[in-house]
């Protein structure tokens, strides 16, 4: 065995650069012992770093991500149009890192103003009458006060219904709503600014508010309402039975008045008392916003108008013409206008493939025209459901007439030639 003096005295021979077999008698060993502590001394190896292509690109890959482009395909597309001649594999590989920065253990809690901020989102409750079913809810970020909805669907319409509520509920409005990057709200991005659905945009400037969106991956930003849809699914989900979305809802609306006064485990306030002081912007009777589904229809000779896949009649003088349809939620009703006047209004089908015809739309037309024969409803008959079997049309009643009618007809229209 070697001792450190022996073990140091071949490091600094090989060092020198003394071969294994010179420093063998040097020492008086042999060479195989020489290897043997060789191999056990620590190596410092000095790699010349390896060039890769993307290597002149990654400050504008940074730029770009600090700008909220995070998506490595795009970047790939971009850097392409620059001249980079790699694969998108190593544009993955340089922005891995990237996305780790924003997963941060720990960050500064953010509080606002009273009245400057309310944040808002969706949540899944599964399925109910065989669709999914959906929670809206709203928290004003300084009082803590929530409200919350329940629908099936999630379209901007709807979303905006519920707003429209949550601000009636609470009397009025903040100066910003914050929420995720949802495409009722946010279309897309252009060089990482978000560029807003014009349904909203219109909605914020009804009432007043600045509508904004986090940072993508950055779900902590809004963690009030996240709080808010946990809080939900675990106070007033469980156990819950409920006969109808109205029933739902009617209880939602009894568990947010509880909820708003118990003391908030956060702020260890009552969120009803806050309120008091929140200084919303008061909406002082202002008409509630409309936020039914409009669609621009042309009117068809026969007077109707497609929708959702019925047809529904109109006053036969706006034959041809471009009229807009509006279906307001929750009322069942379909209004048509033309030119910002009303013109016609009907229930909504729920079936499709059926004409809701009004007769007094056809009750000045012209008989001659063939449009009269609207004057007669057009039954609907709903068959047993079977093979084949759907909704047909059953034909119009029509005046029987003798045949001597006929030929007196045609032998007054032969004289008449013949003179």
């Amino acid at each position: 065995m070697v001792r450190l003096e022996g073990f140091m005295d071949i490091q600094q021979l090989h060092h020198d650069g003394v071969s294994v077999s010179e420093i063998g008698r040097q020492l008086n060993m042999d060479g195989k012992t020489v290897r043997k502590y060789l191999r056990q001394a620590p190596r410092k190896y000095e790699r010349k770093p390896k060039c890769w292509k993307i290597d002149p690109f990654r400050a504008y890959l940074r730029e770009r991500w600090e700008l909220g482009v995070v998506n490595a395909s795009r970047l790939f597309v971009e850097i392409q149009k620059r001249g980079y001649a790699g694969g998108v594999t190593q544009v993955r590989a340089v922005v891995a890192p990237w996305r780790r920065e924003g997963q941060e253990r720990a960050f500064v809690r953010f509080e606002t103003a009273a009245g400057e901020q309310a944040q808002m989102d969706w949540g899944h409750f599964g399925n109910w009458d065989g669709k999914r079913l959906y929670s809206f809810a709203l928290t004003l970020c300084w009082s803590r006060m929530q409200y919350v909805e329940f629908t099936q669907r999630q379209d901007v319409e709807t979303l905006l219904n519920c707003m429209v509520h949550a601000f009636e509920f609470f009397g009025g409005v903040p100066a910003t709503v914050l929420t995720d990057n949802m495409k009722t709200v946010v279309l897309d991005r252009v060089d990482g600014q978000p560029r807003f659905h014009a349904k909203m945009l219109d909605f914020a400037s009804y009432y007043g508010f600045v509508p904004r969106v986090c940072h993508p991956y950055r779900a902590q930003t809004k963690g009030k309402i996240e709080s808010t849809i946990r809080y939900i699914k675990g106070s007033f989900w469980p156990g819950l039975s409920f006969d109808s979305l109205q029933e739902l809802n009617r209880q939602a609306l009894a568990w947010c008045g509880e909820a708003n006064h118990r003391v908030h485990a956060t702020t260890r306030e009552i969120p009803q008392v806050r309120f008091a002081h929140e200084g919303l912007t008061a909406l002082n009777g202002q008409p509630a916003y409309n936020p039914s589904y409009m669609c621009h229809r042309q009117v068809a000779k026969d007077c109707l108008v497609a929708y959702r896949g019925n047809r529904y009649s109109v006053p036969h003088v706006h034959a041809g013409r471009a009229v807009i349809v509006r279906e307001p939620l929750e009322l069942g009703i379909l209004c048509i206008f033309y030119q910002q006047e009303w013109i016609a209004e009907h229930r909504l089908s729920t079936s499709r493939g059926e004409m809701v015809i009004d007769r007094t739309h056809y009750a000045s037309l012209p008989r001659k025209s063939g449009l009269a024969a609207f004057n007669t409803p057009v039954a609907i008959v709903e068959l047993t459901p079977g093979p084949g079997v759907g909704l047909y049309y059953v034909a119009p009643e029509v005046e029987f007439r003798p045949l001597s009618d006929y030929n007196a007809f045609c032998e007054e229209v032969a004289h008449v030639a013949s003179v």
